[in-house]
């Protein structure tokens, strides 16, 4: 499968997203979508699931699923209910791709995820630092449940965010800076 785009005028377009056929892919093909075309990259995403979009043997758009770190989330599930609960951890397409190409792959996915996994509940989030507002996840009848709550992170001076147990931050170089904000989103499937 091609990931490269070969050049504007050798490439077969789609001029529909009802034109891609959506086929599970590996991680590290997502990764090498998300490295090229997602703001994050492919560093350290969950990955249960991905699926691809492609046409013309070439893929336009993936979908990664995966566990989520969120152990429950008020109102939406609670820890011993986490079975069944999957993330949207990235989701990408390239820029020339036909317009609805995401919200048809999350549609379609969701349709193979549901053969493979007894999948109750999908969560995802738009991040807010990136001027990400959620409308593909509105347009795909995910439920907004509003803006995660304030954080902070630990950053080193080398920019890298530390996580450490056992620790006394007061006693390490750095500082706390503010996290970015995410709206939420939710889809609760029929069982």
């Amino acid at each position: 499968m091609n990931l490269d785009f070969i050049g504007f005028e050798d490439l077969e377009i789609p001029v529909s997203p009802k034109q891609y056929a959506i086929n599970s892919i590996e991680k590290n093909m997502a990764g090498a979508m998300y490295e090229k075309y997602h703001y994050l990259g492919d560093k350290g995403f969950l990955h249960q699931y991905s699926f691809g979009a492609f046409f013309a043997n070439t893929i336009w758009a993936c979908i990664t699923y995966g566990i989520p770190n969120a152990r429950n989330i008020n109102g939406i599930y609670k820890s011993d209910e986490q079975a069944g609960v999957l993330e949207i951890t990235r989701l990408v397409a390239k820029p020339e791709a036909p317009r609805n190409t995401c919200s048809r792959l999350i549609s379609q996915s969701i349709k193979e995820l549901q053969k493979r996994y007894p999948i109750r509940i999908i969560i995802t989030y738009a991040d807010t630092a990136q001027g990400h507002t959620g409308s593909i996840y509105k347009a795909s009848n995910f439920d907004y449940v509003g803006l995660t709550a304030p954080k902070t992170d630990f950053v080193h001076p080398d920019g890298k965010i530390k996580k450490m147990k056992g620790v006394k931050y007061s006693e390490l170089e750095g500082e706390w800076v503010p996290r970015s904000q995410k709206h939420l989103f939710v889809k609760r499937l029929a069982a």
